[in-house]
């Protein structure tokens, strides 16, 4: 009974307290990308764009202009006795230019996500695998994207 109380107390706490969590993907914000610019990786970096495009359909006067590059590297990290790669490494990176329209200002970040993992033997597995990395990597990425979003808002 005490642990069902307290479970409660803290739901009503976070909700009325405002409590939004950084990490959110929807959420609204005081700005509107207009045009978005991308080099390098083209595969990821469409990923990229259709995951910014929720950020082109706000109605507001501040407007920037997104150019970003993607590049991705995957390196064999270690090998077996035999000289077959036994694990790898994946990095992307993404190099970020925000510009505002209307008094020129830019912003620059660069967001790096590496991740190493062993080989498999049956290779169309190990490719399966190396796409779902991918994807998680490119969704962090978005994660990462969204709260420097966050703290541009807080500078406008």
């Amino acid at each position: 009974m005490i642990k069902i109380v307290k479970y409660l107390f803290i739901l009503l706490f976070l909700n009325s307290c405002g409590y939004s969590p950084i990490y959110e993907l929807n959420q609204k914000l005081d700005f509107k990308l207009g045009v978005i610019n991308f080099s390098g990786d083209k595969k990821i970096g469409r990923e990229i764009e259709k995951g910014l495009e929720k950020f082109k359909n706000n109605e507001t006067q501040n407007i920037f202009d997104l150019d970003f590059v993607v590049t991705k590297k995957e390196v064999v990290a270690t090998k077996d006795k035999k000289g077959d790669p036994s694990s790898f490494k994946k990095t992307i990176e993404l190099d970020l230019d925000l510009t505002n329209k209307s008094n020129g200002k830019t912003f620059t970040k660069n967001f790096t996500k590496e991740t190493t993992f062993s080989s498999m033997d049956n290779k169309f597995e190990l490719d399966q695998y190396k796409n779902n990395i991918e994807k998680n990597m490119i969704f962090k990425i978005l994660q990462d994207v969204n709260v420097f979003f966050n703290i541009i808002e807080n500078d406008l």
